[in-house]
């Protein structure tokens, strides 16, 4: 299985050409307007609260926290802001639909995260050839059907990723997303167009975990509170990689160290769970022999 990293390319207004989802969520913010505490505005796809009354404070300009406190992404904008667990929330018994396009050199992997839905599909249309790539997965999980008990009485689960790869580059493709549900609210945390780069041939020895950043009291009697937050997946990979390629590798890592990345193995390799959307921790190379070398290569997932 190969492992691959996906750089994820920034989303802005000037990519995103359509969502199906409306920014409604609040009254957008209105020069010269009197906020009173507790008002709720948009402003430049975020959505603030106000903290203290006043008149024509700009949120976007409030760095101090004076005013206004960010609560988060617009719906519309949310599967771009980096917090798998803010999902943008569709409409029962109607598609969620994403289209992109200007993006900043072509597209070789779409990765969603943060899923709630049945299947989602990928169209890739380009100007002059049609469509060039059309791929549907399904995200009906059947991971945890193991024999005939499970089979019967297994609650029923979706998958929460989806990771379409290899797609063809051309430089003016439209990248539609479409995610359906047929029993709940279409749901999606992140979708994450890049590019993606081979980093080696995936060895056994790889782990993969959580960070959990709930929170666990107890009182003078011992009862425990428990306090759920969110958490980031956290994997620690091994793989084989040519030792002629160690500098290559080396310098793709370095170039990407402090940027939102995919990593992941062959299709359909999150069912195994070694999928991650996060920063680069540490990573280092190990040199074998002049033929085959070892990377090993942590991951901290984003929550």
């Amino acid at each position: 299985m190969t492992l691959r990293l996906a750089v994820a390319f920034p989303i802005g207004e000037a990519n995103l050409l359509y969502s199906s989802l409306p920014e409604d969520d609040h009254p957008a913010w209105a020069v010269g307007t009197s906020y009173l505490l507790e008002d709720q505005v948009m402003r430049v796809h975020w959505r603030y609260e106000c903290i203290q009354a006043h008149q024509g404070e700009d949120p976007a300009g409030d760095t101090l926290n004076q005013y206004w406190i960010r609560l988060g992404a617009t719906n519309p904008w949310r599967p771009f802001d980096k917090f798998i667990t803010d999902q943008a929330i569709g409409e029962a018994g109607a598609a969620l639909v994403y289209r992109l396009n200007q993006l900043p050199e072509p597209v070789s992997a779409v990765s969603c995260f943060g899923l709630a839905g049945s299947e989602i599909t990928l169209t890739v249309t380009d100007p002059n050839d049609g469509v060039v790539y059309a791929r549907t997965i399904s995200l009906v999980d059947t991971g945890l059907i193991i024999d005939a008990f499970t089979y019967c009485f297994e609650p029923h689960r979706t998958r929460s990723e989806a990771v379409f790869n290899e797609i063809p580059p051309y430089a003016q493709a439209t990248y539609e997303i479409s995610l359906t549900s047929t029993d709940a609210v279409p749901k999606i945390g992140q979708i994450v167009l890049g590019r993606e780069y081979d980093i080696g041939e995936a060895l056994f020895g790889t782990s993969f975990g959580i960070e959990d950043y709930s929170t666990a009291e107890r009182d003078q009697w011992g009862n425990m509170t428990i306090v759920e937050r969110p958490f980031a997946k956290v994997v620690d990979y091994r793989a084989r990689v040519p030792t002629e390629q160690g500098r290559r590798i080396a310098i793709i890592l370095e170039e990407n160290r402090a940027k939102p990345v995919v990593v992941f193995g062959g299709e359909d390799s999150d069912q195994i769970g070694v999928t991650v959307y996060g920063k680069l921790s540490d990573w280092d190379v190990s040199t074998g022999d002049p033929i085959e070398s070892e990377l090993r290569l942590k991951v901290e997932g984003l929550t």
